[in-house]
């Protein structure tokens, strides 16, 4: 085999992939994946070879011969020969993968997730009945086609040929490795390593896409992303990272021995060999070791469409999980043994009907829907395979109705979260005392506020409690006489439809939206809410089924009128004053949210959640001119004369 055709980035021979122009499809599709697609996309191609080892490990040979490290990713499934090789990695799309099954892996991932930052290769040596092929995927320089690196390859007759599959060399001139060296000691007679070369031989590509808009710099973010990613990692399965354990290279190591050995003196430079167990596990933590906390409830809350939510609730402290996966709750979507949608956002905890920090901390929410079919409703992923989209409804492949879920959740909240939030909230919980204001804004809005309530159905798919009963809907009124008098009812009250409470129950039931009043407010510590947030709206909450504006009473600009308000009177009336000043920015807030139902008939409902969200909210209240015009006659009509200006 003649090898000096491999000394440049450029190879003299290449053969590009067999769809034409494919580099302008693989690049769209990378701008569209998420932080380390890559990951996702090798591991799921070795659990569908069958592999019960996978390893995310670092190539030895590179780092002791040029001081590099490469990322490999090895496995044992069941291999691939020379012409498998060339039709998965050379033909997009290829290897017998289908291409367009909603529910398939597509067989594209893991080239359109790696070519654009390995454009000097990723080499491929895989092993079937212990004979290996290897290839050599790159970018061509001068076409920008992504394809085939060809080599010289002597043939049994003694002739040489051009061919894009051979087997593994020395290659320690140029890249530091001898590639016929390159298989794990645990793959025997079957398996596959990919080693990542990156733009040039020069790269280290150990800790992933070095891309700034990846963010793929955290020496734990493999392992981190694949805890978050996957639920399960099945018992029968190996899967380990090997991680870096310092963001600062020069005390990464020199070679392997030193990245084995035990630290000494200090000098640590050992790397950390990290078993993956899935996000599952880590919520469950089942170690009879760890006796500070524990998860002391978890359930299930079936919804009316077919999706249930799954929901775990810890108990006491958490373990030390650091970075490696969750720390602690998050809502998100299963499909499939894989998390989508995933976040812990304090604004969807709150859809929820949890609002609480404490609480959210320690909870976790897991959204099981239903898989698309030929008919109804059911999700499927996204191309990208970042996201889930529905099938059916109002508008097919829109993305997943979680609000909708999270209204339901809350009116069917289970009793140990119910009662985790109570205790959480303690003595915070309130709502607005002035019954004449309240009064005046259920008279102007109370109609058109519309919550949902749970109505006795026989074919409902709710099982909830008898709580009291409820009103029929209402009736249409009468056409106007001529004295400008109305006869009917315009506004129901007979007895009717049983309305049901949100405890569990035998009464079947359906969500119905009814006239329900005004919200609430309800005073919450900054650490409940993102920074800098003076108002929030959680239109789920447990305690008020109308919604609630949480008010944060840790705020700079309601912590100064607090004070500014308590210079004006004896220091006696201080605590007083300062939860009036709270009512009153509760009552304001409450006002604008009951206020923007109004515009319901002119604008979308997206429109009228994006003004009552947190910054909308926080924007409106921060005028200080008009509160306080608000404020200062409230107290002073409860409190007497202010003190002497002196």
């Amino acid at each position: 085999m003649n090898n000096d055709i491999v000394t440049g980035y450029s190879p003299r021979r290449f053969e590009p992939m067999k769809t034409a122009g494919t580099q302008h499809f693989i690049e769209r599709t990378y701008r569209e994946s998420g932080t380390f697609q890559w990951v996702r996309e090798t591991f799921k191609n070795a659990e569908e070879a069958g592999a019960n080892r996978v390893e995310f490990g670092i190539e030895w040979q590179a780092l002791e011969n040029k001081g590099v490290f490469r990322r490999t990713i090895a496995d044992n499934g069941k291999g691939m020969t020379a012409q498998q090789l060339v039709a998965f990695f050379n033909t997009f799309g290829g290897g017998g993968k289908p291409i367009g099954g909603a529910h398939e892996n597509f067989g594209v991932g893991s080239k359109t997730s790696l070519l654009p930052w390995n454009k000097a290769g990723m080499v491929v040596v895989s092993w079937v009945d212990g004979d290996s092929s290897m290839i050599w995927v790159q970018q061509d320089q001068q076409t920008g086609e992504y394809g085939l690196r060809i080599e010289l390859v002597e043939e049994e007759n003694g002739n040489e040929a051009w061919e894009p599959v051979y087997a593994p060399y020395d290659h320690t001139d140029d890249l530091g490795c001898d590639w016929s060296l390159i298989k794990p000691e645990w793959i025997d007679q079957h398996g596959t390593v990919i080693v990542l070369l990156g733009n040039s031989y020069d790269d280290d590509t150990v800790l992933g896409d070095p891309n700034p808009n990846r963010d793929e710099s955290d020496i734990k973010g493999i392992s981190a992303y694949l805890n978050k990613r996957f639920w399960e990692i099945p018992t029968t399965m190996s899967v380990a990272v090997d991680e870096l354990r310092h963001n600062d290279r020069k005390r990464w190591p020199i070679d392997r021995e030193m990245a084995l050995q035990s630290a000494a003196g200090g000098a640590d430079r050992r790397i950390n060999h990290r078993t993956i167990s899935g996000a599952k596990h880590h919520i469950l933590y089942p170690r009879a070791s760890f006796t500070a906390g524990s998860l002391k409830h978890s359930g299930e809350v079936p919804l009316s469409d077919g999706t249930v939510v799954e929901w775990y609730l810890w108990e006491g402290e958490r373990p030390a999980i650091q970075s490696y996966a969750a720390i602690s709750g998050f809502i998100g979507a299963r499909y499939r043994n894989e998390l989508y949608d995933v976040s812990a956002h304090q604004s969807l905890y709150r859809s929820f009907g949890v609002s609480e920090g404490a609480v959210r901390s320690r909870l976790w929410l897991i959204l099981r829907p239903l898989e698309a079919g030929e008919e109804g409703l059911g999700v499927y992923p996204r191309t990208d395979r970042n996201a889930l989209l529905l099938q059916g409804g109002a508008t097919p492949g829109a993305p997943l109705p979680i609000h909708d879920w999270a209204s339901e959740f809350a009116m069917q909240m289970p009793d140990p979260i119910r009662e985790a939030i109570t205790a959480a909230r303690g003595s915070d919980a309130g709502t607005i005392t002035d019954e004449a204001y309240r009064d005046r804004l259920a008279e102007r809005f109370g109609s058109r506020w519309r919550i949902p309530r749970l109505r006795a159905v026989a074919t409902g798919s709710i099982l909830a409690a008898p709580h009291d009963r409820g009103s029929v809907p209402h009736r249409k009124a009468a056409k106007v006489k001529r004295t400008g008098q109305t006869s009917g009812g315009g506004t129901g009250g007979r007895s009717g439809q049983l309305t049901l409470g949100m405890l569990p129950g035998e009464e079947r039931s359906t969500k119905r939206l009814v006239a329900g009043g005004i919200p609430h407010f309800r005073p919450v510590s900054g650490s409940d809410l993102q920074p800098g947030v003076l108002a929030a709206w959680a239109p789920n909450d447990p305690e008020f089924p109308e919604g609630v504006v949480l008010i944060n009473k840790d705020h700079p600009v309601l912590i100064e009128e607090i004070t500014h308000f308590q210079a004006q009177f004896p220091d006696h009336f201080a605590e007083n004053v300062a939860r009036d000043v709270i009512e009153a920015y509760g009552q304001i807030a409450v006002a604008k949210v009951a206020h923007s139902e109004h515009l319901r008939s002119l604008l979308p409902s997206s429109a009228i959640e994006e003004m009552r969200s947190d910054l909308a909210l926080t924007m409106a209240l921060i005028g200080l001119v008009a509160e306080e015009a608000f404020i200062a006659p409230k107290l002073g009509g409860k409190f007497g004369r202010k003190r002497n200006a002196a």
